[in-house]
């Protein structure tokens, strides 16, 4: 009887340890180098402008203002298809109507703050002062800048929404008064909000 308690008690105990020896171990934590990196970049805020030709032009272009929600610069992108070659200033206007046939039912240059024309490098600029896109001899063109004077929320003085771009059939010099002496508008597009 002795033998046969020993016996059971080396029996259990045996079962015991292949029990627990066949458990699979758990798997271990990822590594902290191979994980994906979380998306740091804050959300955004997006608007664009879809320009078309005044009668008879073939001048077209998208231009898109990027601004994290929380507030900072804002990125404004220009592409322009089908213009002339040459230097062309841009700008954002005050009102965000193209209904008249040479644009000019837009306003003049966004400028809440009523300031001289310049240059987007100038400290003192209306806030619509874009500069120039330089146009190659295919009619492509593009523009990439920031601006601290606009912003995409509603309700500021220095809101972009609803204005219009304008695309100018000549070269912004950049500091004649009130215009930069750009000539006329060749086309133009209202900024609505893509978010």
């Amino acid at each position: 009887m002795r033998h046969l308690g020993l016996g059971l008690v080396l029996i259990l105990g045996t079962s015991a340890l292949v029990g627990c020896g066949g458990q699979e171990a758990a798997a271990p934590a990822p590594d902290a180098a191979s994980a994906p990196a979380p998306d740091l970049a804050p959300p955004m805020v997006s608007a664009v402008a879809n320009l078309q030709a005044g009668e008879g032009g073939t001048v077209s272009g998208r231009v898109t203002f990027d601004q994290p929600s929380e507030g900072g610069p804002v990125t404004v992108v220009a592409s322009i298809l089908g213009g002339p070659p040459g230097s062309h200033g841009l700008h954002i206007h005050e009102v965000g109507d193209c209904s008249a046939a040479d644009f000019t039912s837009s306003g003049g240059h966004f400028n809440p703050a009523g300031v001289p024309h310049g240059g987007p490098m100038d400290a003192e600029r209306h806030s619509g002062d874009l500069g120039n896109i330089e146009i190659n001899e295919d009619g492509m063109g593009s523009l990439s800048l920031t601006s601290d004077l606009i912003t995409l929320a509603a309700g500021q003085p220095t809101s972009i929404g609803g204005r219009a771009v304008i695309l100018h059939e000549g070269a912004d010099d950049l500091e004649s008064q009130p215009t930069g002496a750009a000539g006329g508008r060749i086309a133009c597009g209202v900024i609505a909000s893509a978010s």
